[in-house]
């Protein structure tokens, strides 16, 4: 299957503040396919690689909440 830009799509989307600082969750589906999360900090254009122990944990508990592709709670 080609890539198709208008199949990508932004299911939910949540901001966690950890310490001071504000992470932006988001959870995605590109070309159609299955959901994946993904984590930057507030107002940066590159995804996250490593987190702290207290920020993963505050963000698994937001990802826990958010909606999934089928539009049930995960």
């Amino acid at each position: 299957m080609a890539y198709d830009p208008e199949l990508d799509k932004e299911i939910d989307r949540r901001d966690v503040e950890v310490d001071g600082l504000v992470y932006e969750v988001s959870l995605r589906s590109y070309n159609g396919g299955e959901p994946k999360v993904s984590i930057s900090q507030k107002g940066s254009r590159f995804p996250i690689k490593r987190l702290p122990p207290k920020a993963f944990l505050a963000i698994a508990d937001a990802v826990r909440g958010m909606t999934s592709a089928s539009g049930t709670a995960a």
